[in-house]
């Protein structure tokens, strides 16, 4: 379904979690990015289950997503035919994939050493320019937080986070993923690199720990 073709009470119903998971998330007691795919993760499995769509369970997921009340959901739910209740879910999904991937984008882009955020930088930049696919930036950034065997053997836990953490852009559209590397391993990394009063935002838990 075109965006384009979503009911008002559909945009209003996205907004409603999508505002108040970026509320949950931001002030979680675990980072940003694991309360992300933690709802994505139910709510794929509601995806491919149609019957799902036809009944509200899915609200008790989206309530504990969003702290929005389970009573307020019901009254848009009510009113979405199935098409639109399946868009907005697929809405929903790609709101929590870009909060998760932009903490953790801004939390490397905040927390590696001077060195690195050059090398971040330089690599981004490659890939904005479409010179690289995300997939090998990825890749590249990661040779440059860990670039020893001893370092890939010891982080190994931290490899495996920051690899799951990026595949959150494979829930979003091509665009998206190039805003926000742009916002924040080109722009922030090149921010930081001019104004020495820079204060690290608290939402960016360091993903490196």
């Amino acid at each position: 379904m075109d965006r384009k073709q979503l009911s008002r009470t559909a945009k209003e119903f996205i907004a409603e979690v999508a505002y108040g998971f970026r509320e949950v998330a931001t002030h979680s007691l675990v980072p940003p990015w694991e309360v992300s795919y933690l709802f994505i993760n139910d709510l794929r499995r509601i995806e491919t289950s149609p019957e799902d769509f036809r009944e509200d369970s899915v609200l008790f997921t989206l309530e504990m997503a969003s702290d929005v009340d389970y009573r307020e959901l019901k009254k848009y739910w009510d009113k979405l035919s199935i098409e639109e209740r399946k868009e907005a879910i697929h809405k929903i999904i790609q709101a929590m994939a870009a909060l998760g991937l932009m903490a953790a984008v801004g939390s490397i882009a905040i927390n590696t050493r001077p060195s690195q955020k050059e090398e971040i930088l330089r690599i981004a930049s490659e890939y904005d320019k479409g010179e690289i696919t995300y997939k090998e930036m990825v890749s590249d950034i990661e040779d440059v937080l860990w670039p020893t065997r001893e370092e890939r053997a010891k982080y190994w836990k931290d490899i495996e986070e920051y690899e799951k953490v990026m595949a959150l852009a494979d829930y979003l559209p091509a665009e998206a993923i190039k805003r926000i590397i742009r916002a924040y391993f080109i722009d922030m990394i090149r921010l930081q690199m001019f104004d020495t009063y820079f204060v690290v935002p608290s939402v960016y838990p360091n993903l490196l720990e």
